[in-house]
């Protein structure tokens, strides 16, 4: 995959996973950004934390180990996380 498909690919995965998080956390999609995380994010606690969780692994179709939900302390972080799983499975887009 060349630069430009792997940037427009991350951008694909972050607005999903934007998508899915604004859900969860109930914020606005505008105000997430690649460094929201618990710290920013007032709803981002440990319920809404593992809401999130399962909602990802529906959405992509992947699975998470208890270490990696701990890794997933960003937005930035959890859409890194995630396309690895992805490239991992050779699914580009899984959903």
């Amino acid at each position: 995959m060349g630069q430009t498909a792997s940037i427009t690919q991350n951008k694909l995965v972050f607005s999903r996973v934007a998508a899915i998080a604004a859900a969860v956390f109930c914020v606005p999609e505008s105000s997430l950004g690649p460094r929201s995380s618990p710290d920013n994010i007032e709803s981002w606690d440990s319920l809404h934390h593992l809401s999130l969780v399962l909602a990802l692994e529906q959405e992509f179709n992947v699975q998470f180990s208890p270490e990696e939900i701990e890794q997933l302390l960003s937005m930035e972080l959890t859409t890194a996380l995630l396309e690895e799983k992805l490239k991992g499975c050779g699914v580009p887009d899984a959903g």
